[in-house]
């Protein structure tokens, strides 16, 4: 089984009078946990809707130029969106049995679903992730049970920093190294299941991680 950590940007674009919206690709990071590294940045976003959408240290993270700003489509990690899509494809199907995470879970696979355009299971391709676990409620459970069962451990967590279910402090971080930030808050909750002899929450020890593949 492989670990995989994804974080996925967007942003929305109008596409008609109704006031319905078309999500459109930004970039997608993923970490394994077998040390394994993916990055790709749509060159064909709209430089407008991702300046103006994402906070600042995300779209800074970018692969831009300068004067006027645009995606530097010269940088290897940006390809076309048929490019992205066929890379992200090429990824998730080396992988071993893999297993999805992110920080928000199911949210982001329907930011991915749509950004890929993807309207029914019917269309993924192999090894595209029909379910992503969330971290951030992985964590989140974990640690209402250390409280619950050691509540002066769980002070000496929230006093450490190690008490938090987010990300950590804000920094300028492209998707990939979110991706990596996740793995390793999902790496530390595992270890404080491991030193509490916890019971893994039961929307995870419950869940069946699927993907497009049929291994």
């Amino acid at each position: 089984m492989t670990i995989v950590c994804l974080e996925i940007h967007t942003v929305l674009s109008a596409y008609d009078p109704k006031r319905t919206f078309d999500r459109k690709l930004v970039s997608i990071g993923m970490a394994t946990d077998d040390g394994q590294r993916f990055y790709v940045v749509n060159g064909e976003a709209p430089i407008h809707d991702v300046c103006t959408q994402l906070p600042g240290r995300v779209w800074k993270a970018l692969p831009l130029n300068h004067d006027p700003v645009n995606i530097d489509s010269l940088d290897p990690d940006v390809r076309s969106l048929t490019d992205a899509k066929a890379a992200v494809a090429a990824f998730l199907q080396q992988l071993d049995a893999p297993e999805f995470w992110s920080m928000d879970g199911q949210v982001d696979q329907r930011h991915l679903m749509e950004a890929f355009d993807y309207h029914h299971h019917s269309m993924f391709p192999e090894g595209f992730p029909y379910w992503i676990s969330s971290v951030r409620e992985h964590r989140a459970k974990t640690l209402e049970s250390v409280r619950q069962q050691n509540p002066d451990r769980f002070t000496q967590l929230l006093m450490s920093g190690e008490g938090s279910h987010l990300h950590g402090p804000l920094a300028q971080r492209s998707a990939y190294k979110n991706a990596h930030r996740t793995l390793l808050a999902l790496q530390r909750t595992h270890d404080l299941i491991d030193a509490h002899e916890l019971p893994a929450p039961a929307d995870v020890a419950g869940a069946v991680h699927l993907s497009g593949d049929a291994r």
